[in-house]
C-alpha cells in the first residue's frame, strides 16, 4: 500500500495519470496481480486498467506517466521519442567532473548474458549531463536523455567515470553509500501537446546533498 498516493498525483484527467513515483517500487510488476508496483495501486485507485507509458526502475523516483485507455499507449509513447519530449533527471554521482557540460553517445547493449553496458554493436544512445553543484568527492548533476535505453543514465555516467551514488550494478565495487540509486526523474515536457510534468527533488536526495557537502 502507498500511504501517500493521493499526495503523489501530479496531474490527472480522464486519459492521463501522472504520479511522483516513490523509490521503493517499480513502475510495473510481473503481472496485474503483483502488488509490488505502482501500476497495481493505480489500477485499484482508478477502478480499471491503466498502462505505463515509460518505466522507472524501482530505485528511481519521480515523474511516471500512465494512461487509462490502451489506444493512448502508442500515442503517448511516440510523444516521448527523441525529438518530441524533454526528459530531465537529477542525479548525485561519485567524483567531481572536470567538465561543466558533457554529451555521451556510447551505444548500449549486452556485454554478457546478464549485463548491459557500452557495446559497439549496441543500440544508439544519447545523454547530456550538466553540473549543478560540486562537493569535494561528489557532484549534483542534471541529466537529459534523448533516447530511452535501459539503465541509460547509469551506464553512461559509469562509462564517464562518475557512477551514480547508491548504484550496485554499474559502480565497482557496488556503492553502499545510500539506500537507493540517487536518481530522480524531475521533469518531462511533451512538446507536441505542451504538457509539462515536474516532481520536486525528494527529501532523501536533499539530505544526501547536505551530507556530502555539495554546495559549490
Amino acid at each position: 500500500m502507498i500511504k501517500d498516493l493521493e499526495q503523489r498525483i501530479i496531474y490527472e484527467n480522464e486519459n492521463v495519470l501522472v504520479v511522483n513515483k516513490p523509490y521503493n517500487l517499480p513502475s510495473t510488476g510481473r503481472s496485474l496481480d503483483d502488488d509490488d508496483c505502482l501500476q497495481f495501486w493505480l489500477i485499484k485507485r482508478h477502478g480499471g486498467m491503466v498502462w505505463a507509458i515509460h518505466q522507472l526502475d524501482a530505485d528511481t523516483s519521480g515523474v511516471n506517466i500512465f494512461v487509462t485507455e490502451k489506444k493512448l499507449v502508442s500515442i503517448y509513447k511516440k510523444s516521448l521519442e527523441k525529438m518530441n519530449a524533454n526528459k530531465e533527471y537529477l542525479v548525485i554521482v561519485h567524483g567531481v567532473p572536470d567538465w561543466n557540460e558533457c554529451e555521451e553517445f556510447g551505444p548500449i547493449g549486452k556485454i554478457d548474458d546478464h549485463s548491459l553496458g557500452i557495446h559497439p554493436e549496441g543500440k544508439s544512445a544519447h545523454s547530456k549531463f550538466t553540473v549543478i553543484k560540486r562537493g569535494e568527492n561528489h557532484t549534483f548533476l542534471k541529466a537529459q536523455i534523448f533516447t530511452g535505453r535501459t539503465h541509460q543514465i547509469r551506464i553512461h555516467l559509469s562509462h564517464l567515470g562518475h557512477p551514480v551514488v547508491g548504484d550496485d550494478w554499474y559502480c565497482k565495487p557496488p556503492c553502499q553509500e545510500h539506500i537507493r540509486q540517487a536518481l530522480h526523474c524531475h521533469k518531462i515536457h511533451l512538446l507536441s501537446s505542451n504538457e509539462l510534468f515536474t516532481a520536486p527533488l525528494p527529501l532523501d536526495l536533499e539530505e544526501l546533498i547536505v551530507k556530502f557537502n555539495i554546495n559549490e
